[in-house]
């Protein structure tokens, strides 16, 4: 991108906006090749895929790259997205039982993955605003995150799961046929995303349920979503920052998270889509729409958050998308002599990513 040379703006010193004349966007296939591009000095400033994992190697290399690597804090999270309308009606139902997702919830030791992949980096917490979004809501962060096996089972046991294999894995009422579901994401081999949906589902085994994960490029991935052909993706959350700005996860309208894609494409797009569906009369996503339709009418702030909060009860009660752990480091890769960079703002996209940084 190029910047116009007949701009009419200039700063105070009669300095012609913008700075900078132009912006480049380069593409590449494996983050190996990205992270030679950061060492080799030939970025200038970015954070979007800057993983955490290689901080040592920035580290090591910011003096030849000339450049400087900033720890921000990210709004991120590792999250799983049960699709509440997959196609498959006995995953439907499953997945549709509050207890099997608090389960789900509980299954998992958020701070041994946390240590194992992330090394301690990160903080157990379900998906919700992070601690510095003026909508930060401990109830929900903090619901169902305490790692405990025997309340795993025993809700797995009541919700009706209860025959097994001779593995002790847990299988459909009445047959043999073990209950699995296929997770989906973007996440490649040996990134840390994949390394802890691995983790995640080992968990899963030890309370009888099977799961594998599928990482797909981006597209394949979408035209699995937008096709309704997903049973459960691994593709966390952001948008905690400033929630009120972009709710569209809280809502389920963002069909690339999808917790609920058929529900979500028939409020996006109506009857027109083919793998669009109502929601059942009486059921909790009515009460988040109805919810958001109030906030998006009330001019208070403080109304809207304490509005907002309702929708966040909803969360903390259901788990619609069991979260993991969050707030993860964000780091930032700026070229020295880049200037008015001011460290310490979260990172998110509705935030802008302070104008460059997602880019």
């Amino acid at each position: 991108m190029e910047r116009n040379p007949y701009f009419f703006a200039v700063d105070a010193d009669g300095q012609q906006l913008p700075y900078i004349d132009n912006v480049q966007h380069r593409l590449f296939e494996t983050n190996d090749v990205f992270n030679l591009w950061i060492i080799n000095g030939e970025i200038d400033f970015q954070n979007r895929h800057v993983q955490g994992d290689s901080f040592t190697l920035y580290k090591e290399n910011e003096e030849a790259g000339d450049y400087s690597v900033y720890v921000g804090s990210g709004s991120g999270h590792q999250a799983i997205q049960l699709n509440l309308t997959t196609k498959n009606e006995q995953l439907r139902e499953f997945f549709n039982k509050r207890e099997v997702r608090i389960a789900l919830s509980v299954a998992v030791d958020r701070n041994a993955i946390n240590e194992l992949v992330f090394d301690g980096l990160l903080t157990p917490r379900q998906y919700s605003p992070i601690s510095k979004s003026p909508q930060y809501y401990p109830k929900l962060s903090d619901a169902y995150i305490e790692y405990d096996l025997d309340m795993a089972n025993q809700l797995l046991d009541e919700a009706g799961y209860t025959e097994k294999d001779a593995n002790g894995m847990r299988v459909w009422p009445g047959t043999s046929e073990p209950i699995s579901f296929v997770v989906e994401g973007t996440a490649q081999p040996g990134e840390a995303g994949e390394q802890a949906i691995l983790q995640v589902i080992k968990y899963y085994a030890d309370v009888g349920i099977t799961a594998s994960y599928k990482g797909f490029e981006r597209s394949l991935y979408e035209e699995h979503w937008g096709a309704n052909e997903i049973e459960a993706a691994w593709w966390g959350g952001d948008r905690t920052v400033v929630p009120l700005v972009a709710p569209i996860i809280w809502t389920g309208q963002q069909p690339d998270r999808p917790w609920c894609v058929a529900w979500s494409l028939w409020k996006l797009n109506g009857d027109t889509d083919p793998n669009a569906e109502e929601p059942p009369e009486g059921h909790w996503i009515w009460d988040i729409w109805s919810i958001w339709d109030q906030i998006a009418v009330e001019p208070d702030p403080a109304k809207q958050t304490e509005l907002f909060y309702q929708i966040l009860d909803i969360w903390a009660e259901e788990i619609p998308m069991p979260g993991y752990l969050g707030e993860a480091p964000a780091l930032i890769i700026v070229k020295n002599g880049i200037r008015n960079y001011l460290p310490g703002f979260p990172i998110d996209d509705p935030t802008g990513d302070e104008h460059l940084l997602n880019t």
